[in-house]
């Protein structure tokens, strides 16, 4: 369970949403303390400069400061700290605070109002002077408003509270909200996490052998895509393994009829049923061929499979090439009463080919063109250039046979495939003739195709690269 990646997942966003919020915590908490300081500062900075300017127009309306100090401590007392009806604020001056020590000096700096009375009559310094704010009428400095105490820079028990709820405030709205994003990124993380777990699940079971094994509706994102790639390829692994299947049995198939004959027909030899005649060791001989033939056929697509069938190119005039195996062919034709024509031009591009191999594949196409043409029908060989650079020739091998139904046209180049359903071999060879000469082309670099349609012919091509 630890390992899993949705746990792994949570546990790192919600350490991610524990470190934010312990430092959206750590500097609200000095940005209010810091801002609430100010706000007291400048707050006693506007009082100071009320009760300097009212003891500015006391001075104005009389000339002087006679009974300054009684003006003094009554309107302290009138207000008991708050400005109110003619009443001051008492500690809000520049670094005053409740209780704090408050002075009044003329010109001189000589203390002539305090709420000690002890204070009044002595001589202030120039520093505390200096500190103090100026009392001035028409321009003039008449006298200095003097806090008795700096600012301490610890807060008192009513601000402390304060601070505190605002900082609770903050740390319980950083709670909830990491709470809340805690359960949004729980679901969005389970939105990739649970796929992913759906994958693994059906990879196991293709790892098992059950290749029926499948995402169910992968989505249409990112992961979902992943989902139908894993399913693209477990129906690639289906389709494989039918196909390595039906390849064993149609192995097993073609190899089990000739090997049924010559144990037949040897067996038969030695109980005396059939003489050891020249015509029974020759069928037994055509059989042994035959496996031969199935065997190398079979070691030519394992070889091409494996990328390790050997092609022995150089410079070919393919249409020598065409008029040597269409001759091969002069009398089968003319046996069949089929018409065999070529028609490959000597302005034709020398080829860059295997001749060898791409006889085999012209023997194919054109042998397998007789065996379905009915007797009077033609076969004919077309080559041409393929493109307008010459970059390629066309080979084309035409018949007028019955064609090919659509719906098998896609399986022509399968191996073991026939037309013949019943798989008489008198019909067709073992089926690997079209898929081996799909390969050779392939291996030269060039495509093969077919095209036909039912009762008129049909045409197989090949292209080959100069």
């Amino acid at each position: 369970m630890t390992k899993s990646l949705l746990v792994r997942l949570m546990a790192a966003f919600a350490f991610v949403i524990l470190i934010s919020v312990a430092i959206i915590y750590a500097i609200a908490n000095l940005a209010t303390s810091n801002e609430l300081q100010g706000y007291m500062f400048r707050g006693q900075m506007a009082a100071a400069d009320e009760i300097a300017n009212d003891l500015a127009a006391y001075y104005a309306a009389r000339g002087n400061w006679q009974g300054v100090d009684r003006y003094f401590a009554q309107q302290f007392e009138s207000g008991m700290g708050a400005m109110m009806g003619g009443g001051w604020r008492t500690g809000m001056g520049p670094g005053m605070m409740l209780g704090a020590e408050v002075l009044v000096a003329d010109q001189s700096g000589t203390v002539i109002a305090a709420l000690d009375s002890a204070r009044v009559g002595q001589k202030l310094s120039g520093a505390a002077l200096a500190g103090g704010t100026p009392i001035q009428v028409k321009g003039q400095r008449v006298g200095t408003l003097v806090g008795g105490s700096p600012m301490p820079s610890v807060l008192d028990a009513q601000q402390q509270d304060f601070l505190q709820r605002v900082n609770f405030s903050i740390l319980l709205a950083g709670i909830i909200a990491g709470l809340v994003a805690l359960l949004l990124g729980g679901g969005l993380f389970y939105q990739i996490t649970a796929p992913l777990d759906a994958l693994a699940a059906a990879s196991r079971k293709i790892a098992a052998g059950d290749l029926t094994a499948r995402v169910r509706k992968p989505r249409g994102d990112e992961i979902g895509q992943v989902g139908q790639a894993f399913n693209a390829m477990a129906d690639s692994l289906a389709q494989s393994e039918d196909a390595r299947r039906n390849m064993i049995a149609d192995i097993a198939h073609e190899l089990r009829n000739p090997l049924g004959i010559i144990q037949g027909q040897l067996e038969g030899m030695l109980d005396g049923v059939f003489p050891a005649s020249p015509e029974q060791i020759a069928s037994i001989h055509e059989e042994t061929l035959l496996l031969n033939r199935l065997v190398a056929d079979l070691r030519d697509l394992a070889l091409a499979d494996a990328g390790q069938l050997r092609i022995m190119r150089q410079p070919t005039d393919l249409t020598a090439l065409v008029e040597k195996t269409i001759a091969a062919f002069g009398t089968q034709a003319a046996e069949k009463n089929i018409a065999l024509k070529g028609d490959a031009p000597a302005s034709l591009p020398r080829v860059n080919i295997d001749a060898q191999r791409i006889e085999q594949v012209l023997r194919n196409l054109i042998g397998n063109a007789l065996r379905y043409t009915p007797e009077g029908g033609v076969v004919s060989i077309q080559c041409s250039v393929y493109s307008k650079q010459a970059s390629s020739v066309m080979v084309r091998v035409s018949d007028t046979g019955p064609g090919i139904p659509a719906d098998e046209l896609p399986h022509v180049f399968e191996r073991f495939w026939r037309g013949d359903k019943s798989r008489a071999r008198h019909g067709g060879g073992a089926g690997l003739g079209l898929a081996i000469a799909k390969q050779l082309v392939v291996a030269h670099g060039g495509k093969m195709g077919v095209e036909s349609e039912p009762g008129r012919g049909a045409t197989f091509w090949f292209t080959l690269p100069v």
